[in-house]
């Protein structure tokens, strides 16, 4: 009999299970933008990067060794960590510390929401069996309609703005390449994971900050340390574990949808946190892309059963 899909058997998530664990990922993950967007006032991008990676590190590292994930480990845990470490960690961390220099904590998290229409088209060559149908296709078409109201015009102006959509547009294609590929290869043990694309993140953003930093990029005050400790723990660890676990058990067209979500709560919080309130088309917008989430992740799955 052929399995429901997931791991060792376990159904698909749908419905509320599905939703719950998308908003509860995106809640978090959404904090990181405004809180990036203050830290990087005062830290160079590579030492924030770095900074956060190293946090996110000796937490998932010290949890993995209470939990005692790290037994039986595979030989393919050094790959894994290469690749996440890559296309979720320091490449994404980076790029998105760049671009808010220059971007708003909410635009950002707009143009990154695009991470799905990405997913969308590595599936048709990657995964064969969650290729999506109409109903994604449709769903994923309507949020895009939604980005596209909140970015406005100003979306196609040039100079350092139109280069930092550009780089968040990159920041969501390797984020959709990491969830393919946990999709495809099913590497399993989340926590595990979790560990080596940290490493592997902070590695390689502490060289570029070595290279590139000026001296005394980490001699910052309080309150930006305060903002690594909350990316690096609450921003980053934790949803990144959670969200390894969901790809266990939900199609990566679901999964990715996390970013689709993400602009709302960065838009609260930038609001909360930086002043930035959001104009009604951003407002109008959200409300478009979260029609475009429901239709996406609910009903059938495209006619595939």
């Amino acid at each position: 009999m052929r399995r429901a899909g997931g791991v060792s058997g376990l159904a698909t998530l749908r419905g509320w299970p599905l939703w719950w664990r998308l908003l509860v990922i995106a809640a978090l993950w959404g904090t990181a933008f405004p809180v990036i967007r203050q830290a990087a006032r005062s830290m160079p991008p590579f030492a924030f990067s770095f900074s956060r990676g190293v946090v996110g590190c000796i937490a998932m590292v010290g949890f993995a060794l209470w939990s005692g994930a790290f037994r039986g480990l595979g030989p393919g845990f050094v790959r894994h960590g290469l690749v996440l470490g890559t296309t979720n960690g320091w490449l994404a961390n980076c790029l998105t510390a760049i671009a808010l220099l220059s971007l708003g904590a909410a635009s950002a998290a707009l143009i990154q929401s695009t991470t799905p229409l990405f997913v969308a088209l590595l599936a048709f060559g990657f995964l064969p069996a969650e290729r999506p149908g109409p109903r994604t296709l449709a769903g994923m078409a309507l949020g895009f309609v939604g980005l596209g109201v909140v970015l406005g015009p100003a979306a196609l102006a040039g100079g350092e703005a139109g280069l930092a959509g550009l780089a968040m547009l990159l920041v969501a294609f390797s984020y959709a390449l990491g969830t393919v590929y946990v999709r495809r290869v099913r590497p399993g043990a989340p926590v595990v994971l979790s560990v080596g694309q940290q490493v592997v993140g902070a590695v390689v953003a502490g060289g570029l900050s070595l290279a590139f930093d000026p001296a005394g990029s980490f001699d910052q005050p309080w309150p930006v340390w305060g903002a690594v400790l909350w990316v690096g723990l609450v921003a980053s660890a934790l949803p990144l574990t959670l969200f390894l676990t969901l790809l266990q058990r939900a199609r990566a067209t679901d999964g990715a949808m996390t970013s689709y979500l993400q602009p709302g709560f960065a838009a609260v919080f930038a609001a909360m946190l930086l002043g930035e309130w959001p104009e009604w088309r951003v407002l109008a917008g959200g409300a478009v892309i979260l029609a475009g989430v429901w239709l996406a992740t609910s009903g059938e799955r495209d006619g595939r059963g």
